[in-house]
């Protein structure tokens, strides 16, 4: 696919996880923009297990949860660029 292989280009490599769902964020380079997307998921009830920053605007979160539909339309709706989810059951 297109978006794996610009990952691939930029060098970075995703792993599926098979227990947590994980989303790729894109963001500005405001340095509250974690903290809003931070705010967004727990407002769904959801818990970030883990915080990898890819880049300076780019952040992969391993979530609590199987179904993360509902928390990557609520990114969106706030602006945040979703460029990738892994939610395998």
């Amino acid at each position: 696919m297109v978006k794996e292989k610009i990952l691939e280009d930029q060098g970075l490599e995703i792993k599926a996880n098979k227990n947590y769902a994980q989303i790729l964020i894109k963001t500005n380079n405001d340095s509250g923009a974690f903290e809003d997307a931070k705010k967004i998921i727990e407002e769904c009830g959801i818990h970030i297990i883990e915080v990898k920053h890819l880049s300076s605007n780019r952040l992969l979160l391993k979530l609590d949860v199987k179904d993360m539909r509902n928390v990557a339309l609520k990114l969106t709706e706030h602006g945040f660029i979703i460029q990738g989810i892994n939610a395998l059951p």
